[in-house]
């Protein structure tokens, strides 16, 4: 009962509280009153359809029909009710009211425009209604067609105004979605960069702490085989020095591992370990073939893993999105670089460009930023989907892999 009486008195105040009247409310009102008076005056004369003359009665019906026009930006569904009461007692009357009840029809459109479809429903149903006894009041016979006419030339503008109501809507609804959509790639990049750095400072932190335990476990050794005490000395400030540094970087690194990694410490992926990417794909059905140009060689650490990892995601994001039946990676070994390509012919329309260009390519170049290589994907010439990536190689002499 209370909800029902707050419910009440909420609704009372709505359509009691108007917005206050400005001037120019009045002078719009004033002018259209105007014209109203003057295009039926003159559409009298010329067709004279009404069986009774101007007088001060129609005057006053016609005005304040027009004036609702006060009431119209206020309050623009008591200002369509005010002028279709005002033009259908005119009319029924037998008073030329051709001004007033075009304006109410008008103000029908604009306000079906405006509001929902159960209020536009009953706008246009009243318009309807009201021109209907209009038409059966003046009809000498074939009453029912002159109805139904009536109702439909009063139903026309609320059909109107709803169309833009709708049109309106969708158009919003649409800059709302895409504007979420956008929202969420953007969400996802920003997470999928953070992913990737996480996975980048957990292998850095493996290749580093190798590197720096193999440093110290050498600097200890060696100041017990020297004789020499300033050379003991100095292996020793180095072995300090180099397990110093490899506690900072685990504390340093060790605050972004995720606390779902496991435990055990598992060796570092290599490119000799490709084939174990292609298997999967082979099972489920997709040709894949991985293909190995130049000469094979020792490469530094942080450049297998980071091209093993970007093979690794390209071959992802075939498996996920690419629907491909063949697959072709290429690893080129060249005197200064290393080259990578992952080819497949699954869909590489730009339908399907957001979800091939999504997080995994973002994360790709995130690791390669850190080698000083570059990425590049994209459509395929002949259809399909690619990506290459190089990576610069300083050190041309490493011996090539056994």
């Amino acid at each position: 009962m209370a909800s029902a009486a707050y419910a009440g008195r909420m609704s009372a105040r709505r359509f009691t509280t108007l917005v206050p009247i400005t001037g120019f409310d009045v002078f719009r009102a004033l002018v259209v009153t105007t014209l109203c008076l003057v295009a039926t005056l003159v559409g009298n004369e010329r067709l004279a359809t009404s069986p009774r003359d101007p007088d001060p009665a129609w005057l006053l019906l016609t005005a304040g029909a027009c004036m609702s026009v006060l009431l119209l930006r206020p309050a623009p569904r008591v200002a369509t009710v005010w002028a279709l009461v005002g033009s259908t007692a005119g009319l029924v009357g037998g008073y030329p009211m051709t001004g007033p009840a075009l304006l109410a029809l008008a103000l029908v459109g604009i306000t079906a425009s405006r509001a929902d479809v159960r209020l536009t429903g009953t706008i246009g149903v009243l318009s309807g209604l009201a021109l209907a006894a209009t038409a059966v009041s003046r009809a000498d016979r074939d009453w029912p067609l002159a109805a139904i006419g009536g109702f439909a030339v009063g139903m026309f503008p609320a059909l109107v105004g709803e169309k833009f109501r709708a049109e309106r809507a969708r158009a919003r609804q649409a800059r709302e979605l895409a504007h979420r959509v956008e929202q969420l790639r953007d969400q996802d990049v920003q997470r999928a960069v953070a992913e990737e750095r996480l996975r980048i400072a957990r292998d850095v932190h493996d290749i580093t702490g190798h590197h720096l335990s193999g440093i110290s476990l050498l600097a200890a050794g060696a100041s017990r085989e020297t004789n020499d005490p300033e050379a003991r000395q100095m292996l020793l400030q180095i072995h300090d020095l180099t397990r110093e540094a490899l506690g900072q970087t685990k504390r340093t690194l060790g605050v972004l591992r995720e606390q779902s990694d496991e435990a055990e410490v598992a060796p570092l992926p290599r490119l000799a370990d490709l084939e174990g990417l292609l298997q999967p794909l082979r099972s489920s059905g997709v040709a894949a073939e991985l293909t190995v140009g130049g000469v094979s060689r020792q490469l530094p650490e942080e450049v297998e893993l980071c091209a093993y990892r970007v093979v690794q995601e390209s071959l992802t994001n075939v498996a996920r999105h690419a629907r491909a039946r063949a697959v072709q990676v290429v690893v080129d070994y060249r005197p200064h670089e290393l080259a990578l390509e992952v080819t497949d012919d699954g869909r590489g329309a730009p339908s399907t460009s957001v979800a091939r260009t999504g997080t995994g390519i973002e994360g790709m170049r995130e690791r390669l930023r850190l080698v000083e290589g570059v990425l590049a994907a994209g459509p395929a010439a002949a259809g399909g989907w690619v990506v290459r990536a190089v990576l610069p190689l300083e050190d041309i002499s490493c011996p090539p892999v056994c």
